[in-house]
Protein backbone atom coordinates (compact mmCIF):
# COMPACT_ATOMS: atom_id res chain seq x y z
CA UNK A 1 0.00 0.00 0.00
CA UNK A 2 0.96 3.25 -0.72
CA UNK A 3 2.78 5.12 2.50
CA UNK A 4 0.45 7.81 2.02
CA UNK A 5 -2.74 7.07 1.48
CA UNK A 6 -2.12 4.14 4.53
CA UNK A 7 -0.89 7.98 6.41
CA UNK A 8 -4.54 9.26 5.46
CA UNK A 9 -6.46 6.17 5.99
CA UNK A 10 -4.67 5.35 9.41
CA UNK A 11 -5.48 9.36 10.67
CA UNK A 12 -9.11 8.83 9.62
CA UNK A 13 -8.95 5.97 11.32
CA UNK A 14 -7.72 7.01 14.47
CA UNK A 15 -9.85 10.42 14.32
CA UNK A 16 -12.81 8.61 13.95
CA UNK A 17 -12.13 6.32 16.79
CA UNK A 18 -10.67 9.38 19.08
CA UNK A 19 -14.06 11.43 18.28
CA UNK A 20 -16.93 9.20 17.49
CA UNK A 21 -20.35 9.72 18.53
CA UNK A 22 -23.87 8.67 18.33
CA UNK A 23 -27.17 10.90 18.28
CA UNK A 24 -30.23 9.68 19.37
CA UNK A 25 -33.53 11.04 20.20
CA UNK A 26 -34.89 11.52 23.89
CA UNK A 27 -37.91 13.05 25.69
CA UNK A 28 -39.23 13.68 28.88
CA UNK A 29 -43.00 13.59 29.60
CA UNK A 30 -44.51 16.15 32.43
CA UNK A 31 -47.91 15.26 32.90
CA UNK A 32 -49.76 18.81 34.04
CA UNK A 33 -52.01 16.80 36.18
CA UNK A 34 -49.34 15.31 38.25
CA UNK A 35 -47.09 18.07 38.09
CA UNK A 36 -43.81 16.26 38.21
CA UNK A 37 -40.13 16.44 38.09
CA UNK A 38 -37.36 14.54 36.29
CA UNK A 39 -34.33 13.43 37.32
CA UNK A 40 -32.64 12.24 34.13
CA UNK A 41 -28.85 10.46 33.70
CA UNK A 42 -27.28 11.61 30.34
CA UNK A 43 -25.30 7.95 30.43
CA UNK A 44 -27.95 5.47 30.31
CA UNK A 45 -31.16 7.78 29.36
CA UNK A 46 -32.79 6.69 33.02
CA UNK A 47 -35.75 8.87 34.31
CA UNK A 48 -37.11 9.40 37.05
CA UNK A 49 -40.27 10.61 37.74
CA UNK A 50 -41.40 12.53 41.14
CA UNK A 51 -43.84 14.23 42.43
CA UNK A 52 -43.19 18.30 42.71
CA UNK A 53 -46.33 19.12 44.73
CA UNK A 54 -45.70 17.15 47.75
CA UNK A 55 -42.94 19.49 49.10
CA UNK A 56 -42.15 22.98 50.29
CA UNK A 57 -38.61 22.82 52.06
CA UNK A 58 -36.02 21.23 50.89
CA UNK A 59 -32.72 20.62 53.54
CA UNK A 60 -28.78 20.13 52.69
CA UNK A 61 -28.11 16.62 53.78
CA UNK A 62 -24.38 16.54 52.45
CA UNK A 63 -21.76 17.16 55.23
CA UNK A 64 -19.74 20.26 55.39
CA UNK A 65 -15.94 20.16 54.06
CA UNK A 66 -14.37 23.43 55.70
CA UNK A 67 -12.70 25.28 55.43
CA UNK A 68 -14.63 25.49 51.52
CA UNK A 69 -17.80 23.95 51.68
CA UNK A 70 -19.66 24.42 53.91
CA UNK A 71 -22.48 26.04 52.70
CA UNK A 72 -23.33 22.75 51.09
CA UNK A 73 -24.21 21.49 54.50
CA UNK A 74 -26.96 24.32 56.02
CA UNK A 75 -28.70 25.56 52.46
CA UNK A 76 -32.40 25.49 52.99
CA UNK A 77 -34.58 25.61 49.39
CA UNK A 78 -37.89 26.68 48.79
CA UNK A 79 -40.37 25.52 46.24
CA UNK A 80 -40.36 28.47 44.34
CA UNK A 81 -41.98 27.37 41.25
CA UNK A 82 -44.87 25.85 42.91
CA UNK A 83 -46.00 29.40 44.51
CA UNK A 84 -43.69 29.11 47.62
CA UNK A 85 -42.30 32.71 48.92
CA UNK A 86 -40.15 33.36 51.79
CA UNK A 87 -40.41 36.11 54.10
CA UNK A 88 -37.53 37.64 56.48
CA UNK A 89 -39.19 39.11 59.76
CA UNK A 90 -37.28 40.99 62.22
CA UNK A 91 -38.44 39.00 65.15
CA UNK A 92 -36.64 36.77 66.68
CA UNK A 93 -38.00 32.92 67.95
CA UNK A 94 -38.84 34.89 71.42
CA UNK A 95 -41.32 36.57 69.94
CA UNK A 96 -42.67 33.27 68.56
CA UNK A 97 -46.43 33.27 70.24
CA UNK A 98 -47.24 36.90 69.41
CA UNK A 99 -45.75 36.79 65.74
CA UNK A 100 -46.93 40.00 64.11
CA UNK A 101 -46.89 39.56 60.11
CA UNK A 102 -48.30 43.33 59.85
CA UNK A 103 -46.47 44.52 56.54
CA UNK A 104 -45.44 41.53 55.62
CA UNK A 105 -45.21 42.17 51.90
CA UNK A 106 -42.75 44.90 52.36
CA UNK A 107 -40.57 42.20 54.52
CA UNK A 108 -37.34 41.16 52.60
CA UNK A 109 -38.10 38.06 50.25
CA UNK A 110 -35.25 35.85 48.69
CA UNK A 111 -35.18 33.25 45.82
CA UNK A 112 -32.66 30.39 45.96
CA UNK A 113 -29.24 30.93 44.14
CA UNK A 114 -29.60 30.25 40.09
CA UNK A 115 -25.45 29.15 40.36
CA UNK A 116 -25.70 26.59 42.88
CA UNK A 117 -27.10 24.07 45.01
CA UNK A 118 -25.35 25.41 48.26
CA UNK A 119 -27.29 28.61 48.53
CA UNK A 120 -30.98 28.48 49.27
CA UNK A 121 -33.45 31.74 49.84
CA UNK A 122 -33.09 31.05 53.68
CA UNK A 123 -29.52 31.49 52.89
CA UNK A 124 -29.30 34.51 50.73
CA UNK A 125 -29.51 37.10 53.05
CA UNK A 126 -26.36 36.17 55.41
CA UNK A 127 -23.65 38.39 56.60
CA UNK A 128 -20.84 37.89 54.33
CA UNK A 129 -18.29 39.26 55.95
CA UNK A 130 -19.18 36.95 58.73
CA UNK A 131 -17.66 33.23 57.40
CA UNK A 132 -20.00 32.16 60.88
CA UNK A 133 -22.84 33.45 59.14
CA UNK A 134 -25.62 31.25 57.61
CA UNK A 135 -28.31 33.18 56.63
CA UNK A 136 -30.69 32.01 58.89
CA UNK A 137 -28.16 31.07 61.95
CA UNK A 138 -24.25 31.25 62.96
CA UNK A 139 -21.67 28.46 63.90
CA UNK A 140 -20.59 28.18 66.90
CA UNK A 141 -17.10 27.16 67.27
CA UNK A 142 -17.79 26.33 71.05
CA UNK A 143 -21.01 23.76 70.59
CA UNK A 144 -20.28 23.35 66.66
CA UNK A 145 -24.00 23.83 66.03
CA UNK A 146 -25.00 26.11 63.71
CA UNK A 147 -27.95 28.06 65.30
CA UNK A 148 -30.91 30.28 64.43
CA UNK A 149 -33.48 32.39 66.02
CA UNK A 150 -35.12 34.37 63.42
CA UNK A 151 -38.47 33.63 62.49
CA UNK A 152 -39.56 33.26 58.98
CA UNK A 153 -42.82 33.93 56.97
CA UNK A 154 -43.64 31.26 54.77
CA UNK A 155 -46.76 31.71 51.73
CA UNK A 156 -47.68 28.63 50.25
CA UNK A 157 -49.11 28.46 46.73
CA UNK A 158 -48.67 32.63 46.12
CA UNK A 159 -50.84 33.68 48.78
CA UNK A 160 -51.31 36.87 48.65
CA UNK A 161 -53.33 39.65 50.98
CA UNK A 162 -57.10 38.41 52.26
CA UNK A 163 -55.98 34.89 51.30
CA UNK A 164 -56.64 32.04 53.97
CA UNK A 165 -54.81 32.06 56.70
CA UNK A 166 -53.93 28.37 56.04
CA UNK A 167 -52.03 29.11 53.22
CA UNK A 168 -48.96 30.48 55.26
CA UNK A 169 -46.70 29.46 58.04
CA UNK A 170 -44.05 30.45 60.22
CA UNK A 171 -40.95 28.40 61.07
CA UNK A 172 -37.96 29.19 62.52
CA UNK A 173 -35.05 26.38 62.59
CA UNK A 174 -33.22 26.20 65.68
CA UNK A 175 -30.07 24.48 64.83
CA UNK A 176 -27.95 21.90 62.75
CA UNK A 177 -26.57 20.02 65.37
CA UNK A 178 -22.95 19.01 65.24
CA UNK A 179 -23.71 18.92 61.44
CA UNK A 180 -25.84 15.69 61.84
CA UNK A 181 -29.33 16.82 62.15
CA UNK A 182 -31.50 19.91 61.43
CA UNK A 183 -34.00 20.86 63.98
CA UNK A 184 -36.68 23.57 63.13
CA UNK A 185 -40.50 24.70 64.43
CA UNK A 186 -43.24 25.26 62.21
CA UNK A 187 -46.95 25.94 62.88
CA UNK A 188 -49.97 27.77 61.15
CA UNK A 189 -49.91 31.58 62.36
CA UNK A 190 -51.78 31.21 65.48
CA UNK A 191 -50.17 28.80 66.78
CA UNK A 192 -51.89 25.72 66.08
CA UNK A 193 -50.56 22.54 64.55
CA UNK A 194 -47.30 23.37 65.79
CA UNK A 195 -44.40 20.53 64.58
CA UNK A 196 -40.83 20.52 65.82
CA UNK A 197 -39.25 18.31 63.73
CA UNK A 198 -35.92 16.57 63.30
CA UNK A 199 -34.18 15.46 59.88
CA UNK A 200 -31.13 13.29 60.96
CA UNK A 201 -28.76 13.72 57.73
CA UNK A 202 -27.39 9.99 57.72
CA UNK A 203 -31.18 9.11 56.87
CA UNK A 204 -30.36 10.76 53.37
CA UNK A 205 -27.08 9.42 53.02
CA UNK A 206 -25.68 9.60 49.18
CA UNK A 207 -28.75 12.57 48.37
CA UNK A 208 -28.75 16.70 47.99
CA UNK A 209 -31.40 17.41 50.43
CA UNK A 210 -34.42 15.78 52.43
CA UNK A 211 -37.86 17.54 51.62
CA UNK A 212 -40.68 18.34 54.04
CA UNK A 213 -44.16 18.92 53.10
CA UNK A 214 -45.74 21.62 55.48
CA UNK A 215 -49.29 20.50 54.61
CA UNK A 216 -48.88 16.78 55.85
CA UNK A 217 -45.94 17.60 58.54
CA UNK A 218 -43.99 14.69 56.99
CA UNK A 219 -40.26 14.66 55.88
CA UNK A 220 -39.96 13.61 52.22
CA UNK A 221 -37.16 11.29 50.65
CA UNK A 222 -37.93 12.00 47.09
CA UNK A 223 -34.32 11.88 45.25
CA UNK A 224 -32.47 8.68 43.46
CA UNK A 225 -30.27 6.73 45.09
CA UNK A 226 -27.10 7.41 44.83
CA UNK A 227 -27.06 11.31 43.97
CA UNK A 228 -24.82 10.74 41.01
CA UNK A 229 -27.03 8.58 38.87
CA UNK A 230 -28.70 11.54 37.95
CA UNK A 231 -27.02 14.80 35.89
CA UNK A 232 -30.30 16.61 34.63
CA UNK A 233 -33.19 18.31 36.33
CA UNK A 234 -36.20 19.08 34.34
CA UNK A 235 -37.86 21.11 37.11
CA UNK A 236 -39.82 24.58 37.79
CA UNK A 237 -38.65 27.09 39.82
CA UNK A 238 -38.54 31.39 39.53
CA UNK A 239 -36.39 33.42 37.15
CA UNK A 240 -36.28 36.78 35.88
CA UNK A 241 -38.30 36.83 32.57
CA UNK A 242 -38.38 39.58 30.50
CA UNK A 243 -42.30 39.68 29.80
CA UNK A 244 -43.62 42.94 27.05
CA UNK A 245 -42.08 45.74 28.77
CA UNK A 246 -42.00 44.08 32.72
CA UNK A 247 -38.60 42.02 34.12
CA UNK A 248 -40.04 39.95 36.71
CA UNK A 249 -38.59 36.86 38.99
CA UNK A 250 -41.76 34.19 36.69
CA UNK A 251 -41.87 30.54 37.62
CA UNK A 252 -40.60 28.72 34.38
CA UNK A 253 -40.29 24.95 33.52
CA UNK A 254 -35.91 24.58 32.55
CA UNK A 255 -33.41 22.17 33.37
CA UNK A 256 -30.77 22.32 36.21
CA UNK A 257 -27.38 20.31 36.52
CA UNK A 258 -26.02 18.40 39.03
CA UNK A 259 -23.09 18.71 41.28
CA UNK A 260 -21.47 16.27 39.20
CA UNK A 261 -22.61 17.69 35.64
CA UNK A 262 -20.70 20.73 34.15
CA UNK A 263 -22.30 22.27 30.91
CA UNK A 264 -21.23 24.95 28.46
CA UNK A 265 -23.79 26.56 26.26
CA UNK A 266 -23.37 27.90 22.63
CA UNK A 267 -25.51 29.85 20.58
CA UNK A 268 -26.04 31.51 17.11
CA UNK A 269 -25.55 30.36 13.28
CA UNK A 270 -22.51 28.23 14.08
CA UNK A 271 -24.00 26.26 16.92
CA UNK A 272 -25.30 23.68 15.25
CA UNK A 273 -21.66 22.31 14.01
CA UNK A 274 -19.41 24.19 17.03
CA UNK A 275 -16.31 21.69 17.87
CA UNK A 276 -16.27 20.70 21.29
CA UNK A 277 -13.01 19.68 21.93
CA UNK A 278 -12.05 23.66 22.98
CA UNK A 279 -15.05 23.77 25.22
CA UNK A 280 -14.42 26.14 28.47
CA UNK A 281 -17.24 23.87 30.62
CA UNK A 282 -18.86 25.86 33.80
CA UNK A 283 -20.61 24.69 37.04
CA UNK A 284 -23.60 27.11 37.52
CA UNK A 285 -26.60 24.97 37.48
CA UNK A 286 -28.48 27.16 35.10
CA UNK A 287 -26.12 26.91 32.16
CA UNK A 288 -28.87 25.25 30.30
CA UNK A 289 -31.77 26.66 31.88
CA UNK A 290 -35.68 27.54 30.73
CA UNK A 291 -34.30 30.20 27.29
CA UNK A 292 -34.15 27.61 24.55
CA UNK A 293 -37.62 27.96 24.31
CA UNK A 294 -39.89 30.89 24.15
CA UNK A 295 -42.54 31.97 26.18
CA UNK A 296 -45.72 31.71 25.19
CA UNK A 297 -49.20 32.31 27.27
CA UNK A 298 -51.55 30.14 24.74
CA UNK A 299 -51.52 26.43 25.37
CA UNK A 300 -49.64 24.00 22.98
CA UNK A 301 -46.38 23.93 21.27
CA UNK A 302 -44.29 26.74 22.04
CA UNK A 303 -41.34 27.85 19.71
CA UNK A 304 -37.53 26.61 20.13
CA UNK A 305 -34.76 28.02 19.31
CA UNK A 306 -33.20 26.20 16.44
CA UNK A 307 -29.33 28.27 16.91
CA UNK A 308 -28.93 26.81 20.28
CA UNK A 309 -27.10 23.88 22.26
CA UNK A 310 -26.02 22.77 25.14
CA UNK A 311 -22.54 20.78 25.54
CA UNK A 312 -22.26 18.76 29.09
CA UNK A 313 -19.22 17.06 30.74
CA UNK A 314 -19.69 14.24 33.32
CA UNK A 315 -16.29 13.26 34.38
CA UNK A 316 -14.56 13.19 30.96
CA UNK A 317 -17.26 12.01 28.83
CA UNK A 318 -18.63 14.55 26.60
CA UNK A 319 -22.75 14.88 25.54
CA UNK A 320 -24.34 17.48 23.32
CA UNK A 321 -28.00 18.31 23.48
CA UNK A 322 -30.25 20.41 21.18
CA UNK A 323 -34.05 20.87 21.43
CA UNK A 324 -36.42 20.57 19.15
CA UNK A 325 -40.06 20.69 20.77
CA UNK A 326 -42.07 21.54 23.55
CA UNK A 327 -45.38 21.20 24.32
CA UNK A 328 -47.47 22.83 27.04
CA UNK A 329 -51.01 21.66 27.77
CA UNK A 330 -53.58 21.71 29.84
CA UNK A 331 -53.45 17.71 29.78
CA UNK A 332 -49.38 17.15 29.30
CA UNK A 333 -45.94 18.81 28.90
CA UNK A 334 -43.86 17.12 26.93
CA UNK A 335 -40.10 17.93 25.85
CA UNK A 336 -37.80 16.38 23.29
CA UNK A 337 -34.58 16.68 22.29
CA UNK A 338 -31.44 15.42 20.65
CA UNK A 339 -29.11 14.21 22.57
CA UNK A 340 -25.28 13.10 20.70
CA UNK A 341 -22.64 10.84 22.79
CA UNK A 342 -19.00 11.22 22.21
CA UNK A 343 -16.46 8.60 22.84
CA UNK A 344 -13.30 9.44 23.96
CA UNK A 345 -12.55 12.76 24.21
CA UNK A 346 -9.76 14.12 26.47
CA UNK A 347 -11.68 17.15 27.77
CA UNK A 348 -9.14 20.25 28.13
CA UNK A 349 -7.97 21.12 31.13
CA UNK A 350 -8.62 24.88 30.72
CA UNK A 351 -12.21 24.44 31.63
CA UNK A 352 -10.66 24.88 35.25
CA UNK A 353 -9.54 28.46 34.37
CA UNK A 354 -13.34 29.49 33.34
CA UNK A 355 -14.84 32.39 34.89
CA UNK A 356 -17.89 31.63 36.99
CA UNK A 357 -19.61 34.30 38.53
CA UNK A 358 -23.13 34.38 40.59
CA UNK A 359 -24.40 37.44 42.29
CA UNK A 360 -27.04 38.44 44.19
CA UNK A 361 -29.66 39.60 45.96
CA UNK A 362 -31.39 40.44 42.39
CA UNK A 363 -33.63 41.94 42.58
CA UNK A 364 -31.42 44.55 44.86
CA UNK A 365 -31.67 47.73 46.71
CA UNK A 366 -28.70 48.74 48.41
CA UNK A 367 -25.76 45.94 47.46
CA UNK A 368 -24.88 43.76 44.86
CA UNK A 369 -22.67 40.73 46.05
CA UNK A 370 -20.14 39.17 43.51
CA UNK A 371 -19.16 35.71 43.81
CA UNK A 372 -15.86 34.39 41.73
CA UNK A 373 -14.50 31.01 41.57
CA UNK A 374 -11.38 30.64 44.04
CA UNK A 375 -9.02 31.20 40.91
CA UNK A 376 -9.99 34.71 40.80
CA UNK A 377 -8.84 37.28 42.74
CA UNK A 378 -10.20 40.76 41.25
CA UNK A 379 -12.20 42.04 38.93
CA UNK A 380 -13.72 45.00 37.49
CA UNK A 381 -17.14 45.70 37.53
CA UNK A 382 -19.06 48.07 35.19
CA UNK A 383 -22.88 48.47 35.66
CA UNK A 384 -24.81 50.15 32.42
CA UNK A 385 -28.11 50.90 31.77
CA UNK A 386 -29.63 49.05 28.84
CA UNK A 387 -28.55 51.56 26.39
CA UNK A 388 -24.91 50.16 27.64
CA UNK A 389 -24.11 53.53 29.04
CA UNK A 390 -22.11 52.98 31.96
CA UNK A 391 -23.07 54.18 35.32
CA UNK A 392 -20.72 52.53 37.75
CA UNK A 393 -17.13 51.41 37.24
CA UNK A 394 -15.11 49.52 40.50
CA UNK A 395 -12.77 47.28 40.77
CA UNK A 396 -13.64 44.52 43.56
CA UNK A 397 -11.92 41.47 45.09
CA UNK A 398 -13.70 37.86 45.58
CA UNK A 399 -16.75 37.67 46.93
CA UNK A 400 -17.04 41.51 46.81
CA UNK A 401 -20.20 43.96 46.87
CA UNK A 402 -20.75 46.95 44.81
CA UNK A 403 -23.35 49.94 46.12
CA UNK A 404 -26.02 50.21 43.83
CA UNK A 405 -28.45 52.48 46.03
CA UNK A 406 -28.05 55.18 44.18
CA UNK A 407 -29.65 53.84 41.24
CA UNK A 408 -33.27 54.66 40.11
CA UNK A 409 -35.51 51.76 40.08
CA UNK A 410 -35.12 49.14 36.49
CA UNK A 411 -33.53 46.46 35.18
CA UNK A 412 -29.33 47.03 33.94
CA UNK A 413 -26.37 44.88 33.06
CA UNK A 414 -23.45 44.13 35.47
CA UNK A 415 -20.49 43.26 33.30
CA UNK A 416 -17.42 41.41 35.73
CA UNK A 417 -13.77 41.25 33.43
CA UNK A 418 -10.83 39.36 34.60
CA UNK A 419 -7.93 37.89 32.89
CA UNK A 420 -10.14 34.71 32.70
CA UNK A 421 -12.53 36.58 30.30
CA UNK A 422 -15.63 38.41 31.11
CA UNK A 423 -19.08 37.64 31.91
CA UNK A 424 -22.63 39.89 31.58
CA UNK A 425 -25.64 39.55 33.73
CA UNK A 426 -28.71 41.24 34.23
CA UNK A 427 -30.55 42.53 37.64
CA UNK A 428 -33.21 44.67 39.20
CA UNK A 429 -32.68 47.37 41.14
CA UNK A 430 -36.07 47.84 42.77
Amino acid sequence: MNKKLFTILFLAFIANSVFSQTTNVDSVSMTIGTSVDVFYNLSTGKKDTVSNRNWHLAFAVRNAQPPLRTMQASTVLINEGRGVSLYESNQSFANWSTFDTTGWKTWPTTFNSDSTWDIGAFNKNRNLTNPFDYGWGTYDMTSRDVTGSKVFLIAIDGANPGAPSNNFRKVSIQKIAYDSMWVFTISKLDGTDSNTVTIKKKDFAGKLFAYYNMNTNTVIDREPIPAKDWNLLFTRYKSLVTLGPTTIMYPVMGVLQNNNTMAYKVQGDSANSFRYDTLQFVSKIRTIDWDWKVITTAPGAWPVKDSLVYFTRVANKINKIKFTSYYAGQDRQSIVFNKTDYAGLSVNEAVKNKLEVSVYPNPASENIFVFLNSNVKQAQVTISNLSGKALISTEITANDKVDVSGLPMGMYLLTIATNNGSETVKFIKQ
